[in-house]
């Protein structure tokens, strides 16, 4: 894979796969811990998710800036891994759900969002300055499709970990994980929603959670009819409908969806206070939602069920939940250990190339020797510059729409997808099953096409197709075949399937560019981002259709009662990787090779600059989750995507001319 290329490459390739492990392992619950945690609505976890990915991006441009004119790739680099490190560490330490929490949350993605500024882009501006001299110079786009895939490879295994470490702690308490909990947690403490109206009709056992705004003539119609209860005080509103048998999970003191309520007679004795219902209690309790609990007495009183209620919700959201949260954030640290290891460790690898522009032509005057830089007239920068700003206003869109993956894609995940699914089909989800998918795979490919450049190899790829196969039979006999019940998924899972499709498609990629190169008829990096744009648009529109039949966000209230198979989703991170593969890594090349000597770093920021707008964005639309039909949501990221598509082929003329 790395034959012909300087060996500085994948010593900056690992270290940026360890410090990207860590950081998607924190994205990848950080949504969900922030509702978990501190309650708050879609809205308000949308702006933070927002502004923090904005923050993450945009501040490369800073941190460019200081490594051209003041401390160079290196030490700049060094500095963002310590940075990251502390606000990794802040993340780690648990806190209470009040301002101290908030602020410590607060300080640490602001710490996480500054080391990212001192380190992503210079790293880049870094791998780019290895393929500065003419030996390396025509393997520029393979040398960055295997960085990007290096990236991924990190990504990848980052849910997995979230996962793991999510089910682990939950065991110690004899729990499982069920996305339903800590949704109906945020519902009834949502900070957004000033007013709920509770109304609960108990001769049909069934009630409604209205938002009071705009709701004024239905409840007044409501008031009026018979056997209603009309609360506006949450907490009593509440602890009557557990009486009155509409709340599903009694245990945590949640309103869920009342079409799978026990019978009212069974939730009246929860309320009994005659000594002879206490058993009752205690076996109705243990059996609502299937959950176990032996010992109903360490969440206090089951004869109180205001108490029992709040002392579950605490013990599982607010402690156990979190704390597996903050363990994952702690793998952060580790990684970034391992990451500033290898880059230190290595440094002769790159030490050469670790000069500015302004630092390479005070060298060449010192020694008297011509210097292998190039040299722009102002106009040739400023049509360099123009064509770069043009393509970072494109990529705008595309990463709005794209890391929706980890806000608006994972509530579908959690809201709209079946949760539990066959042993078979968990084969997808497993991560063991995956990597020998992926030595599979990687065996055909190194028969048939070579990996990355390099000649075929049909021996070697035989015999390493053959280990994934056996491995994979293997796998399906021992740990599927013998599994009885279904399997569990958590949300977060679904975030590995675009690393994953990244490490399995990149030498495909690869290889068809290269073949096209061959023919002459490869398309230039301004034209494979504007197919990019387009094959993205695609993926929204696998979500548009699949959404058609399904209830809007704010129609439900914790899980739809009407779900979809999870190959859906999966089948959309297909789709959006392809276009990722078109797009992201030949981004970087593009920039790498057009920017001018003197601004690289900044330019390089630029890029991640454009990115954090739309992260930013990101968060914008997601405070549209609540508002919108679900599939007028995802129709607005298809219109984006083809917009941006028609914008970069009109101006594509001008583009290529600064390319050349």
């Amino acid at each position: 894979m790395f034959k012909n290329h300087p060996k500085g490459l994948i010593v900056l390739a690992i270290a940026n796969m360890g410090e990207r492990f860590g950081y998607y392992t924190m994205l990848a619950i950080l949504a969900l811990y922030m509702q978990a945690k501190f309650g708050l609505s879609s809205s308000s976890t949308s702006i933070i998710y927002g502004t923090f990915l904005a923050l993450v991006y945009f501040l490369p441009l800073f941190g460019g800036i200081i490594a051209d004119k003041v401390l160079g790739y290196g030490r700049t680099i060094l500095l963002g891994i310590i940075v990251m490190f502390c606000g990794y560490f802040l993340l780690a330490i648990p806190t209470e759900p009040n301002t101290a929490g908030y602020t410590i949350m607060f300080c640490a993605l602001a710490l996480i969002a500054l080391g990212t500024g001192f380190f992503k882009g210079n790293l880049q501006a870094l791998v780019g300055n290895l393929y500065e001299s003419n030996v390396y110079k025509g393997k520029r786009d393979i040398a960055f499709s295997i960085f990007y895939m290096f990236i991924n490879i990190g990504a990848f295994f980052a849910p997995s970990a979230a996962n793991s470490i999510n089910n682990a702690i939950l065991a110690k308490e004899k729990f499982t994980y069920d996305a339903s909990i800590p949704k109906n947690f945020v519902a009834l403490n949502d900070k957004v929603v000033d007013k709920v109206t509770f109304i609960a009709d108990i001769t049909k056992g069934k009630s409604d959670l209205i938002t009071h705004k705009d709701s004024t003539r239905f409840i007044d119609k409501m008031k009026k009819k018979k056997g209603v209860l009309f609360q506006e005080d949450r907490d009593k509103a509440l602890f009557k409908l557990k009486a009155a048998g509409v709340c599903q999970l009694t245990a945590a003191g949640l309103l869920t969806d009342p079409s799978q309520t026990l019978p009212v007679k069974e939730y009246r004795l929860l309320d009994s206070k005659d000594p002879k219902d206490k058993e009752a209690k205690e076996v109705i309790t243990a059996k609502i939602k299937g959950i176990e609990i032996k010992d109903p007495a360490i969440y206090g009183n089951s004869e109180n069920p205001e108490e029992f209620s709040s002392n579950f919700a605490k013990q599982y959201v607010v402690k156990s939940l979190t704390k597996s949260y903050n363990i994952a954030f702690s793998i952060a640290c580790i990684s970034l250990v391992i990451s500033v290891l290898v880059f230190l460790g290595f440094k002769k690898t790159w030490k050469e190339v670790d000069k500015t522009h302004k630092q390479q032509l005070k060298d060449a005057q010192a020694s008297g020797i011509k210097a292998d830089v190039v040299i722009l007239t102002p106009k040739q920068v400023k049509e360099r510059v123009i064509a770069l700003l043009l393509v970072f206003f494109v990529v705008i869109f595309f990463w709005m729409s794209f890391h929706q993956n980890g806000l608006c894609m994972t509530f579908f995940a959690r809201d709209y997808t079946f949760s539990s699914i066959s042993s078979l089909h968990n084969m997808m989800f497993s991560l063991v099953a995956l990597l020998l998918f992926i030595v599979f795979a990687y065996g055909i490919y190194l028969s048939t096409i070579g990996l990355f450049g390099g000649k075929r190899n049909p021996k070697q790829g035989t015999i390493l197709s053959l280990v994934g196969l056996t491995g994979l039979i293997a796998y399906y006999f021992i740990v599927v075949k013998n599994a009885l019940g279904l399997v569990y998924i958590t949300p977060q899972i679904f975030q590995q399937f675009n690393p994953l499709f990244i490490v399995l498609l990149t030498p495909i990629a690869v290889a068809f560019f290269a073949y096209l190169g061959n023919k002459g008829t490869e398309p230039s990096a301004p034209k494979k981002i504007g197919f990019g744009m387009l094959i993205a648009a695609l993926g929204f529109i696998i979500l548009f259709f699949v959404s058609l039949g399904l209830p809007a966000p704010s129609d439900i209230q914790g899980i739809s009662n009407v779900l979809v198979s999870p190959n859906w989703l999966i089948g959309t991170y297909f789709v959006l990787t392809i276009a990722e593969l078109f797009l992201s890594p030949m981004g970087l090349s593009f920039v790498a090779k057009v920017a001018p000597p003197q601004y690289k770093g900044m330019m390089q920021g630029g890029w991640l600059a454009a990115t954090a707008i739309g992260n930013y964005l990101v968060g914008i639309m997601g405070m549209f989750w609540d508002e919108l039909p679900l599939y007028a949501f995802w129709g607005v990221l298809v219109i984006c995507c083809l917009l941006s598509a028609t914008f970069i082929f009109s101006i594509m003329k001008k583009l290529e001319h600064a390319t050349n």
